[in-house]
């Protein structure tokens, strides 16, 4: 036992502690947890508090200025980080969850399962997943946040499949899994057991991937008018600011930095992501990158 966990320790002080853009991703991600968790403590004002004057530019009781409404802009920056993030992340592990199920059971299984399967993700990607969120948003009777991660989880893993299918074709035919064939274990018990410990940094990098895929389409939908009206995000911040022509205004501040806070978070991803490929790469001798 100790044994092991000194093995993992190893581990993660080798491809995570001395990996800088795994250090760098995780810092900008934690230090965006930190804002989202401590949201109450850290914004001086409530994120719908209307009572300043409109289109005040940023100054010292104002970090980043007043929009049109009369709302303190860094407040609504500090709060929106709370739904950004909670979408992108429970809709990835959502999405990761249905694409590695796939993946797995395409790519152990193979055969007619492995090749129905694979047409079925094939049909999807012809449509476009933007387009087809946009129309299931507009008849949907009220977009809340479940509705949300529901819409974005389910139509965002076809990649993934495709690609933790191709892992798993490759490790279906090592021997670690004809001996646990022999040993009388079942093709779930495998699939999970087995090959998924085996493919976990591939898997991770995806879900990374796919994490940045879904707060940026929160945004996008948010954006377009199709978020929750109700609740504050980053996206929703960038679709009022355009409604209310901030442009024109000057108004910078109330447009930059929520599209910052996406580009910078989702960067974080995208850091992590490849540390992780970094862990593959060199366990099986190759040159991965995001």
């Amino acid at each position: 036992m100790k044994q092991e966990k000194s093995d993992r320790y190893l581990i993660l002080e080798k491809y995570l502690l001395k990996n800088t853009k795994a250090k760098v991703g995780i810092g900008i991600l934690l230090f965006f947890t930190v804002i989202a968790i401590l949201a109450p403590v850290i914004a001086p004002y409530a994120p719908d508090e209307m009572g300043f004057v409109p289109w005040e530019k940023p100054s010292a009781e104002h970090l980043l200025g007043v929009n049109s409404y009369g709302q303190d802009i860094f407040s609504q920056v500090i709060y929106g980080s709370r739904v950004t993030i909670s979408v992108g992340i429970l809709a990835g592990l959502l999405t990761s969850f249905i694409g590695v199920f796939v993946g797995l059971l395409a790519g152990y299984k193979g055969g007619r399962t492995g090749e129905i399967l694979m047409r079925i993700v094939d049909v999807f990607l012809v449509i476009p997943t933007l387009a087809f969120m946009i129309i299931l948003a507009a008849f949907l009777p009220s977009m809340g946040i479940l509705n949300l991660i529901m819409i974005i989880g389910a139509l965002s893993w076809l990649w993934m499949a495709r690609s933790i299918r191709s892992q798993t074709l490759s490790e279906a035919r090592r021997e670690y899994v004809d001996a646990a064939k022999a040993q009388g274990m079942g093709t779930i018990e495998i699939m999970f057991k087995e090959i998924l410990p085996n493919i976990i940094p591939v898997v991770t990098a995806n879900m990374v991937m796919v994490v940045t895929q879904a707060m940026l389409t929160e945004a996008t939908l948010s954006f377009l008018g199709l978020g929750d009206p109700s609740l504050i995000s980053w996206g929703q911040m960038l679709s009022v600011s355009f409604d209310n022509n901030a442009i024109l205004y000057n108004a910078w501040y109330w447009m930059f930095p929520p599209g910052f806070c996406i580009a910078t978070l989702g960067f974080s991803f995208m850091l992590i992501g490849n540390s992780f490929l970094d862990i593959y790469a060199n366990d099986r001798g190759g040159a991965v990158s995001l």
